[in-house]
């Protein structure tokens, strides 16, 4: 096994445990837990298997497979970065029409 290999098997156990431990304290989802442990689980798999990706790159056109499993991660990331954004987009547009109505509220409240 190459030092790559063990560096990531490392990792990904570490964060799958991190993610049981967060799931079990309730800091994240259900939701979250099953689509964080598939994502550690697929890195498992392909740190003892990368020639499990060769098929997916030979049909891809991609020149080798660990290349795929780069492109994937790359995309999955923008994908991640996309819903926080508009999580708090969301976030920002609901606390700004909290302290409009707790601003209203007051204005009315002091001058009846």
């Amino acid at each position: 096994m190459m030092i790559v290999q063990f560096l990531a098997v490392g990792l990904a156990i570490s964060v799958s445990l991190k993610t049981i431990f967060d799931f079990r304290k309730r800091k994240i989802s259900f939701k979250f837990f099953l689509f964080w442990m598939l994502i550690w689980i697929l890195i498992l798999i392909v740190a003892f298997l990368p020639q499990i990706t060769l098929p997916l790159s030979n049909f891809l056109g991609v020149g080798r497979g660990i290349d795929v499993a780069v492109y994937f991660s790359i995309v999955l990331i923008f994908f991640i970065l996309l819903e926080i954004v508009k999580k708090l987009t969301k976030i920002e547009k609901e606390i700004t029409n909290i302290v409009r109505d707790i601003a209203i509220h007051d204005l009315f409240k002091n001058n009846p």
